[in-house]
This record gives structure tokens, C-alpha cells and sequence, in this order.
């Protein structure tokens, strides 16, 4: 099926989720690109079909020997001078007396000049609707071929950058873990420093209180305490 400017204004895309997809505003850019070459193109094949009808109306007029109106010889006019290319009069041959005579006794139609100009242009014109037809689609597969390698680029461009951003993402993972390690492994030896400190000050000071109450007890009695200490 040909591909017309509505399928392509038509088509819709499947928004991708959790990964890197197209920038939409360059894909509706490149799309519209795509719609206006194959809306001129479209144009073009239109108008050239119709001039095509047109010469196939003239020359049947023509080959029927039905006069042609001069508001039809106008357009006529226009479409010659709108192709350019004129088709070259046929060189008129020399008739032998025998024949001429018999054609004229037969009543026969001797080809008009205006039925050969006729052909020759609805050959041309034929011959530039193919023309057009195939640059039409040498053009629509081009842009094809461009967009279809873009979007790789597009794709690959998005692979790579993803890639990119999850080998730094782990590379920052491994050094924050590294970071935290040390700082685990300070604050484990900076607890044993502490709790090394707080045994040996616990048995430095059960020490030094055993040693004053064993001085309290070993001490004499003062002089004139009460009765009731005595």
C-alpha cells in the first residue's frame, strides 16, 4: 500500500517508559518534513494526471474528426506552453498521384496534424508522469532511509548514554561504599579505645577507693568522739 502525507499524520507512537526514547519535537519535525514533500509530490501527479485526461480527450476528438472548441484549443494552449516541450510536426511525405487519387475515391481520412500533436504530447506527458511518479518515490524512500538512520543514531546515541550514566552511577556506588568502609572500620577501632579507657579507669579508680577504706580502717580512733561512735 503507498504511503500517503495522512498516514504519516496519522501514525502514532507508543510513548516508551523507563528508558531513553526520541525527542518528540524532532520527530514531529522530520515527520512534517516528510508530509510536505509527499503533499507536493501528491500535487504534482494530480496535476499532471489531469493534463493527461485533458490530451486523451483531444486526441480522441481528433482521431473522431469532431472539431475542437477554441476555448478547449485555449487549454490546449496552456497545457503546451505549461509542459514546454513541444513535440516535433511530422515531415510530410510526397503522396504518389495513384494513391491520392484512390483515397479520394474511397473517401478515406487522411491523419490530421493536430491528432499527431496530440499523441506526441499525451506520449510526453505519460512519459513525465512517470518521471515525476518515480522521483516521488525515490524521494519518499530517501527520507525513509534517513529517518530509519536517524532513529538508529537516535537509538544508539541513547544506549551509549545510558550505559554511560550506569557505569559512573556504580563507580560512585563502590567509592561511597569504599568511604563508608573506612569510616566504619575508625569508629570500630576509636569504640575499643574508648571502652579499653573506661575498663582501665574502672579498675583504676575500684583501686584507689580499696585503698583509702583500708586506710580508714586501719586508722586510729580520734580523741573525744562521742559516746555513741565509740
Amino acid at each position: 500500500m503507498a504511503l500517503t502525507p495522512e498516514d504519516v499524520v496519522n501514525q502514532k507512537f507508543t510513548i516508551t517508559k523507563f528508558r531513553d526514547g526520541y525527542d518528540l519535537d524532532q520527530v514531529d519535525d522530520f515527520l512534517d518534513t516528510i508530509v510536505e514533500e509527499l503533499r507536493q509530490h501528491e500535487q504534482e501527479k494530480a496535476e499532471l494526471r489531469a493534463q493527461i485526461d485533458e490530451l486523451k480527450q483531444k486526441l480522441a476528438a481528433a482521431e473522431a474528426g469532431s472539431p475542437v472548441s477554441e476555448s478547449a484549443d485555449s487549454e490546449g494552449a496552456a497545457s503546451e506552453q505549461t509542459i514546454v516541450v513541444e513535440a516535433p510536426a511530422p515531415t510530410p511525405q510526397p503522396a504518389a498521384p495513384a494513391q491520392s487519387q484512390t483515397v479520394a475515391e474511397t473517401g478515406g481520412a487522411v491523419p490530421q496534424p493536430d491528432a499527431v500533436k496530440s499523441s506526441a504530447m499525451l506520449q510526453l506527458a505519460l512519459e513525465l508522469h512517470d518521471k515525476h511518479v518515480h522521483e516521488g518515490e525515490a524521494t519518499r524512500d530517501k527520507l525513509i532511509s534517513e529517518a530509519e538512520a536517524k532513529r538508529d543514531q537516535m537509538i544508539q546515541d541513547a544506549e551509549r548514554t545510558a550505559k554511560q550514566l550506569v557505569d559512573e552511577a556504580q563507580k560512585q556506588r563502590s567509592e561511597e561504599l569504599r568511604q563508608l568502609g573506612e569510616e566504619r572500620s575508625d569508629l570500630q577501632y576509636k569504640i575499643k579505645d574508648l571502652r579499653q579507657f573506661e575498663s582501665e579507669y574502672r579498675s583504676t579508680l575500684r583501686s584507689y577507693i580499696q585503698s583509702q577504706l583500708r586506710g580508714l580502717d586501719g586508722s586510729p580512733e580520734p580523741a573525744g568522739a562521742p559516746d555513741g561512735l565509740q
